[in-house]
């Protein structure tokens, strides 16, 4: 687990909805560790999976990038509201 910033963090969640990305999982926590986002992507579709203030769990295909890309930053921007710095944890 490490800490990055906030603008790396939008730009590695942008690139999980594409097949040109080095992680099939990739989990951001706030600093108390109480909220978070995962995104997983196995080659078909990406599960966007999100646990703090609301516990959704929504599959997108990566045939529609869009949709999939705005559905992760509004639910960057729930989750992590007046964060600068996030925890990285992936696989």
């Amino acid at each position: 687990m490490r800490l990055i910033s906030v603008k790396q963090a939008k730009a590695l969640l942008k690139q999980m909805c594409t097949n040109k990305n080095k992680y099939h999982e990739v989990k951001l926590l706030t600093a108390k560790k109480d909220r978070s986002i995962t995104v997983k992507n196995d080659g078909e579709k990406v599960t966007l999976i999100e646990e703090g203030y609301l516990h959704l769990e929504e599959k997108y295909s990566l045939e529609d990038i869009s949709e999939c890309r705005r559905a992760i930053q509004a639910a960057f921007k729930k989750e992590f509201p007046r964060s600068n710095r996030a925890y990285l944890i992936t696989g």
